[in-house]
């Protein structure tokens, strides 16, 4: 482009023998009547002109960092000017590089792209600098290897190629996730390996030794991994964000003196923005006693070790599972059962934790209903579904309270205070399409105005059931419906946005802006109906996005979901829309059982038994079995797992796949099974600043202003709450 702007000057020198100099931008040009343009007129007076106007610098991991200098030109009336010293210069990120008068110096840390602004009374102009990267690093085992130059011959038949088991090709990742494993098989005769990272913004190679890799099921897999560190991952990740894929290649050496090139590249590339939020997700483990385990929570993208929440302080129990968040961090439901390895519902108890305290709001807690629950915006009331079926009572009128016994019916939702956890509305009906429609599994919208729950077409019974079988855990033949909230705790008529024709649509859940749902899918299978149509940890499910403008078609997330049964399960938005390439974004988590390169192998045989999904002994997948028998040893392994979402896509492109392939998210422990991952807005931390005993969100601060929990103020109404 540079060359062309030069060419195009010297014509214009030619053409037009008045005009004493020309800008090689755009910048001050004339393009019509009474403004600047880019019609090849001569430069408007006062106008600036920048020089170079593009510019590529070569940053190289050790050498000094390069610096560019550049010139400004002012076209007056009576000819050019250089005034240069008379600018003042603005780089858009200042994280590249840094400007000492018109001189700009590369920073050490990453390269990319940025514009530079010189600015004079008001008039400007501007320039693109590209920084490219070039690093070599090499891990403590590998110090002093060696690996062939460009160009060197390729080994022998001896040698095979090595070839990219993880990253996935084409996997977008957030610029703040700060750790990713890559992994290889190596081929055979292969003793040191250069992992090379590259586009035309980058050239990074990584000398190491193959570090073994143990699954989960402590088999050897034959393959390496790679760790990079948070230097590595800055100087690739902080170079590429919002830029073209960075090209990940594997390739091996016995001597030092022969290449065998890799056998594959994956592309990896890197969004603009970093994720903010909390995600709290059910960690559960697998015993001889059962299944137990707690809600376990990760800032996204910072460098502290995931908390745990639940089995701890104020919280007891030892299965801690199905939850519920608000989107301002402050208030979770939590369903709590025994670890006794079982799928009965009537001894599950929800209660309403106050987080920030890790505790139960109500000290007698657990004692709610089990089932499904979500927040208003501003977490001051919760929806609860009936998870037990028709005619069941529950002990008062609050979790934990008196107020005599209350029978609650499967098709209506009861309304609860999230502050103190007594029911709102106990005569709450949703009037779905029928009396007697059973709902559940409902998402209230960020912006309050709408929930969007399921109606499903039957629940699972099974005969021999250990405790009540009919809960809505076990659904099938959803049909998705929505239901406007129109204040002060009263609910429009619903109304049905997809009909199910046979097939199961289940977990529905609304975006940051309310302008999409993600939901899972079950196509109809083969009878009987269960399992293989069950939401219940369903190993055919998949995820979908459907927009809510009317008229909208559901799409299924084809490079999310991948191929085969892999359990893709209880998919949750970010809690905020990024922008990527001019699109909309957005990112979901979900649970799979997919494998994660080489270290966690669901396909992998189990002391050569194929793994398999487990159920509960007692159950409708597996009706019959003996109450509280142990889950075999080749149990599929869910783990958690996340992927990017074009919005605009999904807009405007009708049934277009709008998903990236997925990534494993880091933080979370390799050794468990992970599920049901909650989003929240922000991390709500203890102790609070002052360390004494925050006020959470709508408590009264008008004698303790700033007594406010972490991330919370004194309101103007004398409450704590988000301004």
């Amino acid at each position: 482009m540079r060359v062309v702007r030069r060419l195009f000057c010297l014509f214009a020198l030619i053409a037009v023998a008045a005009a004493p100099a020309c800008s090689c931008n755009n910048q001050g040009r004339v393009g019509g009547p009474g403004g600047p343009g880019s019609d090849g007129g001569p430069p408007a007076i006062g106008s600036l002109s920048i020089d170079p106007a593009d510019v590529t610098l070569d940053l190289v991991m050790g050498a000094a960092p390069p610096t560019a200098s550049f010139t400004v030109t002012q076209h007056a009336a009576d000819g050019d000017h250089d005034v240069t010293g008379q600018c003042t210069f603005t780089l858009a990120d200042t994280t590249l590089g840094v400007m000492n008068g018109a001189v700009f110096t590369a920073g050490t840390a990453h390269g990319g792209t940025t514009s530079l602004v010189a600015n004079l009374n008001g008039a400007i102009a501007q320039a693109n600098i590209h920084v490219k990267v070039h690093a070599t690093f090499s891990t403590p085992d590998c110090t002093g290897c060696t690996f062939p130059a460009p160009g060197a011959p390729a080994c022998g038949a001896a040698n095979t190629q090595p070839n990219v088991v993880y990253p996935l090709d084409g996997v977008l990742l957030p610029p703040n996730m700060d750790i990713i494993t890559i992994q290889w098989m190596p081929g055979n005769g292969n003793t040191q390996f250069e992992v090379d990272l590259s586009n035309a913004a980058t050239d990074v190679k990584i000398n190491t030794k193959c570090a073994p890799t143990v699954d989960t099921r402590s088999q050897m897999s034959g393959g390496c991994k790679l760790d990079l560190t948070n230097a590595m991952w800055t100087f690739v990740a902080g170079s590429n964000k919002g830029g073209d894929p960075v090209k990940v290649t594997v390739q091996g050496t016995s001597d030092g003196t022969c290449a065998a090139p890799g056998a594959n590249s994956v592309a990896m590339s890197f969004s603009e923005d970093d994720v903010a939020g909390g995600i709290y997700y059910w960690k559960s483990t697998v015993s001889a006693m059962g299944t137990g385990g707690q809600i376990w929570r990760k800032a996204f993208g910072d460098q502290t070790a995931e908390e745990q929440i639940t089995g701890v302080g104020g919280i007891g129990g030892t299965c801690n599972g199905c939850h519920s968040l608000s989107r301002d961090g402050l208030r979770m439901v939590i369903n709590s059962d025994d670890a006794d390895s079982d799928d009965e519902y009537t001894d599950v108890k929800s209660g309403l934790v106050d987080v920030g305290k890790k505790a139960f709001v109500n000290p007698m807690d657990p004692q709610g209903p089990p089932g499904f629950q979500t927040f208003n915006p501003d977490h001051t009331l919760f929806l609860g579904t009936n998870g037990l079926g028709n005619g069941k009572s529950i002990a008062g009128n609050g979790f934990g309270g008196g107020g005599g016994g209350i029978t609650i019916a499967s098709n209506q939702f009861f309304l609860w205070d999230g502050n103190s956890a007594m029911l709102s509305n106990p005569n709450f009906a949703t009037g779905s399409s029928t009396a007697t429609q059973r709902v559940t599994q409902p998402d209230w919208s960020a912006d309050g105005k709408n929930v969007v729950f399921i109606a499903p077409a039957s629940v699972a019974t099974w005969t021999g059931a250990h405790g009540n079988p009919n809960d809505d855990d076990h659904v099938t033949g959803g049909s998705l419906w929505m239901m406007p909230y129109l204040g002060t705790g009263m609910f429009g008529p619903p109304a049905e946005l997809l009909h199910s024709m046979g097939e199961n649509n289940y977990y529905p859940g609304y975006s940051p802006d309310g302008g999409f749902i993600v939901f899972n899918r079950v196509d109809m299978q083969p009878a009987p109906d269960f399992p293989n149509n069950d939401s219940f940890s369903n190993p055919k499910a998949r995820v979908w996005v459907l927009p809510t403008a009317a008229g909208a078609t559901p799409i299924d997330c084809a490079a999310l979901n991948g191929s085969g049964d892999l359990s893709n399960s209880w998919p949750r938005w970010s809690p905020f829309i990024q922008t990527y390439k001019g699109s909309k974004l957005l990112w979901v988590t979900f649970s799979s059982t997919r494998d994660y390169g080489l270290l966690v192998r669901n396909a992998a045989p189990v002391n050569g038994q194929a793994q398999v999904q487990c159920y509960p002994p007692d159950s409708a997948e597996s009706p019959g079995g003996t109450h509280g028998t142990p889950f075999p040893a080749n149990c599929r392994q869910p783990q958690l797992w996340m992927a990017a979402i074009n919005l605009t896509t999904a807009e405007v492109m009708g049934t277009v796949d709008p998903s990236s392939p997925p990534f494993w998210l880091p933080f979370q422990d390799i050794t468990t099974h992970n599920h049901t991952a909650q989003w929240t807005s922000t991390v709500v931390t203890t102790p609070p600043p002052d360390g004494g005993t925050c006020l959470m969100g709508g408590e009264d601060c008008t004698k303790a202003p700033n007594n406010c929990c972490d991330t919370l103020v004194c309101t103007a109404n004398g409450t704590c709450g988000i301004l």
